[in-house]
This record gives structure tokens, sequence and C-alpha cells, in this order.
């Protein structure tokens, strides 16, 4: 009976849009302001809303300029809803008077719950400053509030663009077809992200989604979460975690891209001991992975204060047997182009060791220095694998890959991208050498766009631009594209190409969370799940460095035990050498090649294993 009600439950939340009802009030976009005055303005005798029910239609082809905080009280729920038919409906925020708008960093207030559809909405004011909160929501009445956005589209937000850390209980989150662009503030790591919430978490549910330059996107550090889904999405240049937490009862991470995630890494002082995961904050050295997850307990820190009778989690130990984790069908890749600053090769980030280094512990700048060694970051922890390997078939990795893959925009430009993200990077690692942060990062093409919130993505004679000629339609519309750009990678699970489809002018099918249950039992009939960390799949990873001289790093991935041949050959197809020979385990092999008595010039390196057969070129240059 409980598995029926959550499938219904689940089943309402997959409604993708808001309608605009025949009732809806339309605001004028030539009246600076009129937005949050209408709003803010729609209350009877004490203080209640006079149109609780009430949905605020925005114009499409329209800028709406706000000056101040929309403030929505009354614990019901505000509904803003873009027309369609057109280019998205803007609201762009500037100064009256030479005074920001809004309060608070800028936040909207909203006293219950939030629901946006087909909005653009720009989280700096065209005078530079950067909000830290786009909408701040707090809970009314003891009533469970939730935060539906569809087809929205936003950028340049501080810290939080949904800060839901005042919602006391049962908070539902759902985020679909949505492009959260150029979340990143240049002071600091932890900033950009999608939501904020501390507290018992009901549901989560995003799909179909992008994020470029996030940091902690989905921020709910040791919040139990009942039900979480991450199902086609892209993940852009995330600084730290893109999901900082783990407890989850069940959870669901499938068809993702991540491309250089936590790139800026991790040492066992400040971070494995000091404490992001929580093994770590109990003062053992725990990294951080892509994939955490823990076991759901009130023992854990300040879990007491959030575990509560009325919690969607009862305040007793969930039982391992009672959880269900699904991570499947996704890719993970780090540009090469990185390699040089993570192993200090030829650059000048570190004179004595191959590393970056760290000045810092919680304090703030330490003694130091120490190295830091997690970058990038893992894709597991041992706790979250010893609990894959433990505890299938409820626990379940499978067809994850760890491989180079191709975006029509790259998420990385140029080797001096490379160099300007090392200096920011140092600088926050509090290093001596770099006492000056760098803008430079902030104007580069790290950063989608012009950065100017004065300015909207459109076309000028046809072409793509930055300078808001007719506005933005659809995601495609924006200069950067981030769909995969040879033949995809397709997923098992539904067959779609793995990432976010909006790029493709696709939503997600409405089919899509039954594939994904039906995927997860057929998997657990088929056997127990390969070993966490190790992709069920052939594959031969492009070398690193590359160019090299006169050693690189070669590492492949067997789905099984097999004969092995890795030989290395020169332009005229003859042998030079011989790198492995033999029966290898399944699982991730590295081999390091040392040409030091070869000449400068093209090589292939090819990997036979039994059947299959790879083949790749690299540069040796003396």
């Amino acid at each position: 009976m409980k598995n029926r009600i959550l499938l219904l439950v689940l089943m309402c939340l997959t409604l993708a849009s808001i309608a605009v009802a025949a009732d809806t009030t339309w605001i004028d976009p030539t009246v600076p302001g009129a937005l949050e005055t209408t709003i803010n303005s729609d209350t009877a005798a004490g203080g209640v809303r006079a149109h609780p029910n009430a949905i605020y239609g925005l114009h499409k082809d329209a800028v709406y300029i706000q000056n101040t905080s929309i403030v929505f009280k009354g614990g019901t729920t505000l509904t803003i809803v873009g027309e369609k038919g057109g280019a998205f409906p803007v609201v762009q925020m500037q100064p009256v008077l030479g005074v920001d708008p809004g309060i608070n960093g800028g936040a909207n207030q909203i006293e219950g719950s939030l629901h946006l559809d087909h909005i653009y909405w720009i989280g700096k004011v065209t005078d530079g400053t950067q909000f830290n909160q786009l909408f701040n929501m707090t809970t009314v009445g003891g009533l469970a509030q939730s935060c539906t956005v569809n087809d929205c589209v936003t950028e340049f937000i501080g810290l939080d663009t949904f800060n839901g850390d005042g919602w006391t209980k049962g908070a539902k989150f759902k985020f679909t077809n949505c492009y959260f662009r150029a979340l990143f503030q240049g002071t600091q790591w932890w900033a950009g992200r999608v939501f904020y919430c501390k507290k018992p978490i009901d549901t989560i549910w995003v799909e179909n989604c992008t994020v470029t330059n996030g940091a902690l996107i989905f921020l709910q550090q040791e919040a139990a979460t009942r039900f979480a889904l991450f199902n086609h999405n892209t993940f852009i240049n995330t600084n730290k975690y893109w999901l900082l937490n783990g407890y989850y009862q069940n959870l669901y991470i499938t068809n993702n891209i991540w491309t250089n995630p936590n790139w800026v890494g991790e040492d066992s002082v400040n971070v494995a001991v000091g404490g992001q995961d929580p093994d770590g904050a109990q003062g053992k050295p725990m990294y951080m992975g892509l994939i955490t997850v823990d076991t759901i307990t009130i023992r854990q820190q300040v879990f007491t204060d959030w575990i509560k009778p009325d919690s969607t989690i009862d305040n007793t130990l969930v039982g391992l047997d009672k959880m269900k984790i699904y991570v499947a069908d996704n890719i993970e890749w780090t540009d090469p182009l990185l390699n040089s600053y993570y192993t200090n090769a030829g650059n000048h980030w570190n004179a004595t060791n191959p590393y970056p280094l760290s000045y810092l512990d919680w304090g703030g700048k330490g003694k130091g220095p120490w190295q830091v060694t997690n970058i990038p970051g893992i894709w597991m922890n041992s706790r979250t694998a010893n609990l894959f390997k433990d505890h299938a078939p409820n626990f379940q990795a499978r067809r994850n890959t760890h491989t180079m893959v191709e975006l029509k925009t790259p998420s990385i430009a140029d080797a001096s991208i490379v160099e300007l993200m090392g200096k920011w990077n140092q600088n926050a690692w509090a290093d001596p050498a770099f006492p000056t942060q760098t803008t430079d990062l902030l104007m580069s093409s790290y950063v989608p766009g012009d950065k100017d919130a004065a300015t909207l993505p459109g076309f000028t004679g046809g072409v793509k631009s930055e300078d808001g000629a007719t506005g933005v339609t659809k995601i495609s519309d924006f200069i950067e594209n981030y769909a995969q750009k040879n033949a995809p990678m397709l997923s098992t699970i539904d067959g779609l190409p793995i990432g976010a489809l909006a790029w493709g002018d696709a939503v997600v099918p409405a089919n899509g969370w039954a594939k994904i249950q039906a995927q997860y039992a057929a998997d657990i009939l088929t056997g127990v799940a390969v070993a966490p960390g190790v992709p069920d799949v052939f594959q031969l990873n492009q070398n690193y460095p590359n160019p090299f001289n006169p050693s690189t790093l070669i590492e492949f991935t067997l789905p099984n035990s097999s004969n092995v041949d890795l030989k290395v050959f020169n332009v005229l197809g003859q042998e030079v050498a011989t790198l492995a020979h033999g029966v290898l385990a399944a699982g991730q092999h590295s081999v390091t090649f040392n040409a030091k008595n070869l000449s400068s010039g093209i090589y292939f390196y090819r990997l036979n294993a039994g059947s299959r057969v790879d083949i790749k070129k690299m540069v040796l240059m003396k």
C-alpha cells in the first residue's frame, strides 16, 4: 500500500507545467516595478491575501523591471507563469535612484510555496551587484511547502537560487526542463546553488536540467530525504559538490553527465577530516565522492534537532533493507587539460610537490602547507562503495562510465582557461604565492555568456548573440550548447542521449520514471551489481598528459577478466613498446609509458581485450 501511495504522489509531481488559468492576473511590462507591486499589494483585512489562489502572468517577448523585492505573505502558493509562443518573459533587476532592489541580499520573500513556469529571471542587478538569494522561502502555519520550477532560466545567482531552509518539514522540490546558468561567485568555492535546505525533505525531483559553474548545487547537508530523483541532467564545471548530502531513503541518479566535478579538490586536513562528509567530521579522513550515501540515523551530528516525530522519516534508524539507491547510466569525466594543474607538470603552482597546496584549516588560514590530493574528486568514498558492495540488490551501481565525452561547447576552451582556474583556486586555498584573487576567470569562457546583466541572449541577423535582439524561446537558443558533440552515448534505461535533453529541444517522456523503475527491477534480476566505481564497460581512455615528455599515463577499464595486450606503435605501424600482456581482472587499470628512448612524433596505442579493440593517438614532444 505504501508503494502505491508513493507512486501516486510521484505521478502527481510529474506534471511538468503550470496551466495559465483564464482568471490570470497579467502584469504590465511597461511599468517598472509592476511585478512586485501587484503581488505585494494583494492583501485583505488582517494581512491575509485577498486572492490566495491568484496566478500572475508575464507576457512573452517582454522584459519586466524589478525595483524591489516580492514579499508574498499568507502561507499559500505564489504562482508566476510566462506566456508561451514567444521569447521567455525576462525579469531584470534595476536600481532605483541608485539603490539596488531587494532586502536581505536581494531575495524575494515567500511565506508559503512557490511555482514558476517559463520565466527567465536574472539574479544580478544591471549595476553589477550580485544577489545572495533569489527566493527565500519560509513556512507559515506548520504546513508542508513546495518549490516547483519548470522551463525556467536563472543566472548570476550569488549563493542560493531557492532557499528553503525556512521550511520546517516535508519540503518538496521539483525542477524540470530548466537551465541554471553561470552560478559562479568569484569570492568563494561554496557559492552557486540551485537550492539550500538543511531540514527534512520529502521529495527532490530534478529532471532535464543543466547547471553551469555551481559549487554546492543541491545543498541539503545532513538533511534526511525520503525520495530523490536526478535524471537526464548536465552539470558543467562544478567547483565543489553537486550533491552535498548522504541521507536518502530512496535515491535514483540516472542518465546524468558531469564534466569537471569537484575540480578544485580536497586535502586531508581541511576537508577530509574537517568535515563535509559526516564521517570525516568525526575526526577521521573521509573524502567526499561524486556519489555519497550513508545510513540514516538520528545519532549523527545535529540530526537530533532535525528528525522529529512529524518528519517524513521516522526518528529511528532507517534500516538498510528499507533503502533503495540506484546509480545507473551516468557519465563522469574531467577534461585532460586540467592535468597540468593537478600534477603540477610544467607550471608554477608548487615548486616542491607534484600537487597544488592548501594553507587552510577550518579556522581560516592555517600553518600548512598540505597537499591537495583528491583532485579531481573521487567517484565514491570507501563507506559508500562498501554500502553498494554489501547491500545489493537494494543498492545498485550500473553502467556508469568515467570517460571523456565531447560536448558541442567545450566546458574548458583551452589551456589558458586552466591557468586562470588554477590561479583562482590557489588563492582560495590561501596560497601565499597567489595573494590576489583573479577576476579574469569570470570573464573567460569558463562562465558562459557575456556576464552582463543588462544584455540577454538572442539573435542578431540570424546569429546567436548576447545582445537580446529577439530573446530566448528555448534552451537551444543560447550561444553555448552542452549536448554531446558526436554520436551520443545512449541510455540503457530509455534509449535517449545521456545528459540534459533540452539542448535538443526535447523533454523527458512522461513515462521516464516508470522506465527507471523497470530497469532497476531488471538489473536486480540479472544478478549482483558490479563493484561500485568499476563501470561495466570496455573503455580505453586518452593518455595524459598529451602531448607528453617523456612519460604519460594510459588508463583503461575492463568489464570482466580478460586476456590483454596493450602495445604502442609508430606512424609506420611498427611496434615500439608492449605495456601490458596477460590476463587482467575486471576494473580500472593504469600503465605508465616512458618514451625517453624515442624521438618526438605521433604514436598510437592499441588495447586488445578478448574480442574488443580500441586505438588512440598520442604525441611525444621533446
